[in-house]
């Protein structure tokens, strides 16, 4: 699976650094000379040249966190150990205890692959086509950046007088391994040590280009929600282990596994249409109008089943928000040769629960399907519960935000077909909405993860001004809600 500005003497100064800046970046800028290069363009250049795959954080992250003290925000670490580095950058420092607006980014990110595979080198943070280019660049560093640049334009007003928040910049190591490096650690003690009334994290974006809306309209979703994960091993042994090849019978494990792996993998996962799902259908609904408006209205009805199976086809996506997900990530096989029967024989299992869906209740299903008493299961890794976050105060003052920025765009609640560390937060009873404030693109999508990954120069513009304009929605109240003090409470 996804960027901001400063005030005015803060602007000149960060000009005039961007001239001694860019000079550092000859290599790493190619053909760009009639295009203006945002110093948030160029930060997040120098911060893609860091690597920084999961364990190997701590390099990266300084270099982020002292960005962070030069733009003026006060950097607290909460652990510094080698592949284990998460720290906090806000406007007043976290003892002050103030109601918190909680931004979250990852430092890590997952390996480059072959890098002869890639358009320019991973690690480049090259600047060429209106984009920055590399590992990170899009998931998540380029968020951080756009938050780092969108909270710092609060530092001068935070030092002349006392603002009804604080605002934060949480960046954690090992999201991409499930957290437990980083997030899982934070938020055991997140509410005492943070106090936050929000969290905004990773998550759901802007759309232009889905069949079933009308043209050139832009479509954005706040997730309120996402799967859980579920990492199991389905392994096999042979009666007849290490025996050889020649001699064996047509029951040997590797035999089983395929088997098993073929009935599993071809059995379609029933549809199930969550409160969530159905929240985000009818929001869709209710923000297109018309025909289809009416259909999405009824997110049960047959007749909109009808119209999901059609745009599914075109829509993938959408299938995997009504539908649990098995993926099939490796093949393991213990042998020392090739005509010898292998002792075990093991397949590693993604699994992504929806909201409501118990890992229990996933087991049952593998077992059920597979249908094998030989089969044995072994749960490897398991995410935090799946809760929700219902669309609120902050939920508001995002979707509005937006709309300033980008001009008739519709913003809906969303369940993300995905998971991130927003679960831990939400396991902490603090609303949390995953956004990344930008337009994403099919190929943009398709790079994450994989090769050529990127983020355009203008998403990091308007990702910043998305930010500015929610933060100073909020920033600039006379006093924080007594209700929403009392929710805290």
């Amino acid at each position: 699976m996804r960027y901001l500005i400063v005030s005015l003497l803060f602007l000149i100064l960060l000009t005039f650094n961007t001239d001694l800046h860019s000079q550092t970046h000859k290599s790493a800028v190619s053909n760009e000379k009639s295009i203006s290069i945002s110093s948030a363009a160029l930060m997040l250049s120098d911060y893609v040249r860091i690597p920084s795959v999961s364990g190997e954080e701590n390099d990266a992250a300084d270099f982020f966190a002292r960005q962070c003290r030069e733009m003026g925000l006060h950097v607290e670490y909460i652990t510094n150990s080698p592949g284990e580095v998460n720290f906090a950058a806000s406007l007043y420092p976290l003892s002050s205890n103030k109601p918190n607006i909680v931004f979250h980014n990852h430092i890590d990110v997952v390996s480059a692959g072959d890098s002869s595979l890639w358009r320019y080198p991973p690690f480049g943070g090259v600047i060429a086509e209106e984009r920055v280019w590399g590992r990170g660049s899009f998931d998540n560093k380029g968020l951080a950046v756009i938050q780092l640049f969108a909270v710092s334009e609060f530092v001068d007003m935070a030092a002349e007088r006392e603002l009804p928040y604080n605002v934060t910049i949480l960046c954690v190591s090992g999201e991409e391994t499930g957290g437990l490096t980083g997030s899982e650690i934070v938020a055991r003690n997140f509410n005492e040590q943070f106090n936050p009334v929000v969290v905004i994290g990773e998550g759901g974006s802007g759309m232009d280009d889905i069949s079933f809306l009308p043209k050139k309209s832009k479509l954005f979703g706040i997730s309120i929600s996402e799967k859980g994960y579920l990492l199991l091993k389905l392994s096999w042994s042979s009666e007849n282990a290490a025996g050889h090849t020649s001699i064996t019978d047509d029951d040997y494990s590797g035999l089983r596994l395929i088997n098993g792996l073929h009935k599993l993998l071809n059995t379609p996962l029933p549809v199930i249409m969550t409160k969530e799902a159905e929240l985000m259908f009818k929001s869709v609904g209710k923000e297109i109008g018309g025909v289809k408006g009416k259909v999405m209205a009824k997110p049960n009805s047959n007749l909109f089943m009808r119209f999901l199976r059609k745009h599914a086809r075109e829509n993938p996506e959408l299938e995997d928000i009504i539908t649990n997900k098995i993926t099939l990530t490796s093949l393991r096989s213990a042998h020392s040769s090739y005509n010898q029967n292998s002792f075990e024989d093991a397949a590693f299992l993604d699994c992504r629960l929806l909201p409501g869906t118990s890992p229990e209740e996933m087991i049952n299903f593998i077992k059920e399907t597979v249908g094998d008493s030989l089969m044995n299961m072994t749960i490897l890794e398991q995410g935090p519960p799946v809760l929700s976050s219902h669309p609120e105060y902050y939920f508001n003052k995002l979707a509005e935000a937006v709309k300033v920025e980008f001009k008739g765009a519709k913003v809906v609640p969303m369940l993300m077909p995905a998971s991130t560390d927003n679960s831990f937060y939400r396991a902490a009873g603090v609303p949390v909405y995953g956004f990344n404030p930008m337009i994403v693109s099919g190929d943009q999508l398709m790079a994450i993860h994989s090769y050529n990954e990127f983020i355009k120069l203008t998403d990091i513009d308007r990702g910043i001004l998305v930010f500015k304009n929610f933060l100073n929605s909020l920033l600039t109240e006379k006093r924080v809600s007594t209700r929403r003090r009392e929710r805290r409470d």
